[in-house]
C-alpha cells in the first residue's frame, strides 16, 4: 500500500509540472537559478500548537562561477579572433560583454556574491519573524557549515540576520572538517558511480550530443564557424550557457545579459542535459539504484538524532547546517520529499519528472519546524525554499505531520535505499 501511495504521489507531481507554463530563461539556468523569495508567510499551525525547535539545511547563496576557467577561455577566444577580424558584429558585442563580466568576476570565482549575502540574511529574518517563539531571549542556535568558504560566509550572513532580530541569541558558528561526514558526504560507491568513467556516461554523452546544438550560435558569433570542431563548438556553447546562467547571481544582473544569444529551444535542451546529470548523480533516478540518495543517510540521521534530543529537553533551539546543492538534493530524495523523489527511467522524460531549479536554486533551504501542545503529539512541518512541502504519508493537517509517523516512514524507506535512520 505504501509503495502505491508513493507511486500515485510521484505521478501527481509529474502532472503538476506538465501542466505548468514553460520555465523562464533564468530557471533554465539550472542550479544557477537565483533564489526566488516567497511572497507569503507559511500557514498557521493547528490550534494550540506552537513552534519550539527548527532543524535546517541550507545551500550557500548566489555565487560567481566556481573557477576562472570559463571566463578566461571565452575572453581569450574572443580577443584572439577579434585581432584577426573573425568576429561578427554580434561577436564583437559579446566580446565587450565578456570583458565586463570578467572584470567583475576576477579574483572572486567560487565566492558568494552580494546577492548571496542578502539571500541568507533575508531568509534568516523571515525565519525569525515566522517562528519568533523558537528564537526567544537567550535561545541557543547551533550553526555548522561545510568547510567551503562560500558556505561558511552564508552561515555568517544568516546568523547575523538572526542576531539583528534578537541580539541575546546564543549562537555558535563552526566550519570544522569533522562535520563534512554528514554535511557534505559522498560515499565511495557514490564517487565511483558519478565519475566520468562510469558506464552510464556513454549513453548520457550521446544524449548530450543530441541535445546540444551549437551550429546556429557559432555562426552568429564567428565569421568562419566551420573551422571549429564539433567538440570545440560544444565547449563554446557550454561556457556561454554557464556565463549566461550566472549573470542573475551577480550585481551586473540587469546590465549585462547573454540570453539574447540563445533561441529558447536551444536553452531548454541544453538545460535538459544539465538537469539529467544532476538527476542521475544526486536524486532518485532509477539508474543510480539509490546509491546517491544513500549518501545523505548520515545527514538524515543527524537531523533525526538532534530533533529527538530537542524534543527530550535538550538546550538547542535551532540546528542550522550550511552546505551544497548536491547534498540537499540527495537528502530530499532520501526523505521522499514532494517533487524531489520522482523516478523516471527514460532520459528524454527526466525533465518532466524532476527539475533541478525547483529543488535547489542558489540559497535553497529545507526547514523542519517542530510544534508542541500540552498533552499532544509533537508535530513537524516541512518548508522547502520556504514553501510548504509534503511527504507521501497521512498528515494531521495540511503539511503538519506527527514526528513519530515521519520517523517510522523514514525507517521504512531509508533502509530500502541502504540508509540508517535511528
Amino acid at each position: 500500500m505504501k509503495r502505491l501511495l508513493i507511486t500515485i504521489y510521484a505521478f501527481c507531481s509529474f502532472l503538476t509540472f506538465f501542466s505548468q507554463s514553460r520555465p523562464t530563461p533564468e530557471q533554465l539556468g539550472s542550479i544557477y537559478y537565483a533564489y526566488p523569495a516567497p511572497a507569503e508567510a507559511p500557514a498557521p499551525a493547528p490550534e494550540g500548537y506552537e513552534p519550539f525547535y527548527i532543524s535546517h539545511y541550507g545551500r550557500h547563496g548566489s555565487r560567481w562561477m566556481t573557477d576562472d576557467v570559463r571566463y578566461v577561455a571565452m575572453v581569450s577566444l574572443f580577443d584572439s579572433l577579434y585581432r584577426y577580424n573573425q568576429l561578427t558584429a554580434l561577436g564583437q558585442d559579446v566580446r565587450l560583454r565578456l570583458h565586463r563580466v570578467w572584470d567583475d568576476a576576477r579574483g572572486r570565482s567560487g565566492n558568494i556574491t552580494p546577492l548571496g549575502e542578502r539571500q541568507h540574511h533575508d531568509i534568516a529574518v523571515r525565519m525569525y519573524r515566522n517562528f519568533p517563539q523558537v528564537f526567544h531571549d537567550s535561545a541557543v542556535v547551533d550553526a555548522r557549515s561545510s568547510t567551503s568558504l562560500r558556505c561558511a560566509m552564508s552561515m555568517s550572513y544568516f546568523t547575523d540576520g538572526l542576531k539583528e532580530q534578537n541580539p541575546s541569541l546564543r549562537i555558535t558558528r563552526r566550519a570544522y572538517g569533522e562535520y563534512m561526514n554528514y554535511i557534505a558526504y559522498t560515499s565511495p560507491e557514490g564517487e565511483a558511480f558519478s565519475s566520468e568513467q562510469a558506464a552510464w556516461r556513454k549513453d548520457f554523452h550521446a544524449f548530450e550530443r543530441r541535445m546540444i546544438r551549437p551550429a546556429r550560435l557559432m555562426k552568429s558569433l564567428f565569421l568562419h564557424a566551420e573551422n571549429f570542431s564539433e567538440k570545440q563548438s560544444a565547449d563554446v556553447m557550454t561556457s556561454l550557457y554557464w556565463i549566461a546562467a550566472d549573470m542573475q547571481n551577480v550585481d551586473l544582473c540587469g546590465q549585462v545579459s547573454f540570453y539574447d544569444l540563445f533561441q529558447y529551444d536551444e536553452l531548454r535542451d541544453f538545460w535538459r542535459t544539465v538537469n539529467a546529470r544532476m538527476y542521475v548523480c544526486n536524486a532518485a533516478a532509477p539508474l543510480n539504484g539509490g546509491v546517491m540518495p544513500r549518501c545523505a543517510s548520515n545527514l538524515l540521521n543527524d537531523i533525526v538524532v538532534k530533533a529527538d534530543a530537542a524534543i527530550s529537553g535538550g538546550n538547542t533551539d535551532a540546528d542550522l547546517r550550511f552546505g551544497h546543492d548536491t547534498h540537499l538534493i540527495r537528502l530530499l530524495a532520501l526523505m521522499q520529499m514532494e517533487g524531489c523523489a520522482n523516478q523516471e527511467a527514460d532520459i528524454d522524460k527526466f525533465h518532466l519528472a524532476w527539475q533541478d531549479y525547483k529543488v535547489s536554486p542558489m540559497g535553497a533551504n529545507l526547514q523542519l519546524v517542530f510544534y508542541r501542545a500540552s498533552g499532544k503529539d509533537v508535530l513537524v512541518r516541512f518548508l522547502l525554499n520556504e514553501h510548504e512541502a509534503k511527504l507521501p504519508i497521512p498528515s494531521v493537517e495540511g503539511s503538519f505531520y506527527r514526528w513519530e509517523d515521519v520517523k517510522r516512514f523514514w525507517q521504512q524507506v531509508a533502509p530500502a535505499q541502504g540508509g540508517d535512520v535511528k
